[in-house]
């Protein structure tokens, strides 16, 4: 590639191709139409004087090509939007830009409709996706720009190449019973708390380990009889089997009313669960980014105060 004669767009044609494997995945990430995504992957061929990226069963797999100018491209591009084009902010007013963000259900439930109407409200345009939480994937993502914000419990992520934000500290937990003879009583004592046939909740996320932690250092045992891997599925399950569960004090008006469900106290002290948001320090100068965590942050804040 001449960069005289080359169009050098096409590096961020590389860069969207070989970050999601996917022809239209790259094309919305990057507001372009399939045909012309397609017209840029051919150019991007010519260029290169190679495939670059070839379908395998259902992905776009690089080339040992793509694979070799990986560092070159990735580094030229960081080095173009940090250093030339860092101070271009973002126009709330016209922006298009799709933004990712990795929560759990119930970061879905608690929060994600205060950010979806802040946005919004603020730039009109601004799209957003939310991606679950493997933990695995969650660091390369915010690396790759793939996932533009990690907002939840993540007691893991000590890696030095993140940020990491404190958004506020929950409420602790509750417990939601179906058992009528629990609810006529109006509260749980600790031996009946230990003997109830339970439902455990075991997500993506990591909260759980939290109220889990808390009652194995209190000597406190669960009649699990069954573990799920998401909370909202509680709202059925509760009521036509009277089992119980622990849930976060965030999730409580998600329960509150619905037929023959009850919202409880725990029997013993609830710990509480320190919510942050992480990004990438590669995407710490990003205008974007930082526009989109300044809103999540002020948003979720007020939040707390009303």
């Amino acid at each position: 590639m001449n960069p005289r004669d080359e169009d050098l767009n096409l590096l961020t044609i590389y860069e969207a191709l070989m970050e999601t494997r996917s022809v239209s995945r790259a094309a919305e990430r990057l507001n372009l139409s399939q045909p012309s995504m397609s017209h840029a992957l051919s150019k991007m061929r010519k260029a290169f004087d190679d495939p670059m990226f070839v379908r395998v069963k259902n992905e776009m797999q690089p080339t040992s090509k793509a694979v070799e100018v990986a560092g070159p491209v990735r580094d030229a591009l960081e080095l173009a939007r940090t250093q030339i084009f860092g101070r271009i902010a973002i126009d709330p007013k016209t922006s298009s830009r799709l933004f990712t963000i990795c929560m759990t259900d119930v970061g879905e439930t608690c929060y994600l409709p205060m950010v979806i109407n802040a946005v919004h409200m603020a730039a009109p345009s601004v799209r957003l996706r939310t991606v679950s939480p493997i933990a695995e994937k969650l660091e390369e993502g915010l690396e790759s720009g793939a996932v533009d914000l990690a907002i939840g419990y993540f007691p893991d992520m000590t890696n030095g190449g993140v940020f990491q934000q404190r958004l506020l500290r929950n409420s602790g937990f509750l417990c939601v019973t179906g058992c009528r003879d629990i609810a006529s009583r109006g509260e749980f004592d600790l031996a009946s708390f230990q003997a109830v046939p339970q439902v455990a909740v075991r997500t993506e996320g990591r909260s759980q380990e939290v109220i889990e932690k808390a009652m194995s250092a209190m000597g406190i045992h669960r009649n699990v009889v069954v573990t799920v891997p998401h909370y909202l599925g509680l709202l059925t399950i509760i009521p036509q089997t009277g089992l119980t569960a622990v849930v976060p004090v965030d999730l409580a008006s998600a329960f509150d009313g619905k037929e023959g469900i009850t919202s409880l106290p725990l029997p013993f002290a609830s710990p509480s669960v320190e919510v942050i948001q992480i990004w990438h320090r590669r995407h710490h100068e990003d205008p974007a980014n930082r526009w989109l965590r300044t809103l999540v942050k002020d948003t979720l804040q007020k939040r707390v105060l009303e």
